[in-house]
């Protein structure tokens, strides 16, 4: 979100716009390794587990669910909503809200 280096979960993806600008789950190559995806995502905290031998998993965001800092909530509510609405609820997430005076 507006040239910001991405905040990728284990697997390497995150929650965020895509270039149409709605919010999907999608993965982030890396110039360092691992290069590409470790697991398939979201990760919610368990890349290690589907790992056998060598763990290529990233080093996370922190939380179970990643997303993109300046993300739309309500466009990302709206993608898991096509699921389950209260996924998200289910989880930890990183902050990724934009502050605003009225939040802070």
């Amino acid at each position: 979100v507006g040239g910001a280096a991405p905040v990728v979960d284990q697997c390497g993806g995150h929650f965020g716009p895509i270039d149409t600008g709605e919010v999907e789950y999608h993965y982030h190559s890396r110039t360092i390794t691992p290069y590409h995806l470790a697991c398939q995502g979201p990760s919610l905290g368990r890349c290690a587990e589907t790992q056998k031998g060598t763990n290529f998993c990233h080093p996370g965001c922190g939380a179970d669910i990643c997303v993109q800092p300046g993300t739309d909530e309500t466009k990302l509510r709206a993608y898991l909503a096509q699921w389950d609405p209260t996924w998200m609820d289910k989880y930890t997430v990183n902050d990724y809200k934009i502050k605003t005076e009225e939040t802070t």
